[in-house]
């Protein structure tokens, strides 16, 4: 058994596959993404399951100063964004600064199962957005089953009134 070789998860930029949006699907890229009424970043790419046929997450480039790395991308789970489309933002969660930093840094072609459980426990649970302690065995086949990946396909996006 080799226990040096890195398994990594079967996901595609959007811009380097041939996924394209379906009518209604908003094409997001380059869209400011905001917690609240502050910007934290914009929006890099979309990170695609091609055997899912569906979008899993948004790829964020964190503004600079957003933490204290100075060029960070991180994936945000597309079940836990909204657009606003008369705005053109996507609107994320009120992610705390101690969340942004310990986001791993997302590398194209380098996603692994233990990179996505870490974005996992990171973000946590709304109410609790604290990092547990103790490290909990992850059911890889239903990983996506989980409400941070509630959306069917791509949000359409809900209109501001």
């Amino acid at each position: 058994m080799n226990y040096n070789q890195i398994t990594y998860s079967n996901l595609l930029e959007l811009s380097h596959s041939d996924y394209t949006l379906t009518s209604g699907e908003a094409n997001i890229k380059g869209w400011p993404v905001k917690t609240g009424e502050n910007r934290i970043g914009k929006v890099a790419d979309l990170l695609f399951d091609p055997e899912a046929d569906t979008v899993r997450y948004v790829i964020v480039l964190l503004d600079e100063g957003t933490t204290t790395v100075e060029e960070k991308k991180i994936l945000v789970p597309i079940g836990l964004i909204d657009l606003d489309t008369n705005e053109k933002a996507v609107l994320a969660p009120d992610f705390h600064q101690d969340q942004l930093e310990a986001m791993p840094r997302y590398i194209m072609d380098e996603v692994t199962p233990e990179m996505e459980n870490q974005i996992r426990q990171v973000i946590g649970s709304p109410a609790a957005l604290v990092m547990e302690d103790e490290a909990v065995e992850i059911d890889r086949q239903n990983f996506y089953r989980h409400h941070h990946f509630d959306k069917n396909i791509f949000p359409q996006g809900r209109e501001n009134n």
